[in-house]
């Protein structure tokens, strides 16, 4: 921000926080609410820098753009990220990679992974 710059330290830094508020409060529902530590996790952050967009996305979400198409008061969606999720052959093998011993870490159900 201070050098009017984004780097990659800079986005990783909105997850941390992002997370951290997440686990603070699924913390302080953990009495009255413990299904909130199981559920799954999305994450989107986008920063505008010096008309610049970066975006970043982890989980379901889906980072989409609308633009105005010509003078026809239509909108275009233009999709700027991919899903990251168990859907995908590459996250499969990375959450096994990470997660060598739980054999439900990535487990196909009703067609859905």
């Amino acid at each position: 921000e201070t050098q009017g710059v984004v780097t990659s330290e800079t986005i990783q830094r909105a997850f941390c926080l992002t997370e951290e508020g997440f686990t603070n409060f699924a913390s302080e529902l953990w009495s009255t609410r413990p299904q909130m530590a199981t559920v799954g996790s999305c994450c989107l952050v986008g920063v505008i820098c010096q008309q610049t967009l970066f975006v970043a996305n982890l989980g379901d979400s889906r980072v989409v753009l609308g633009k105005k198409v010509g003078n026809t008061g239509g909108i275009a969606a233009i999709q700027l990220s991919t899903e990251h999720n168990a859907n995908l052959e590459a996250i499969r093998h990375e959450l096994e990679d990470l997660h060598p011993n739980d054999s439900q870490i990535a487990v196909l159900k009703r067609g859905v992974w």
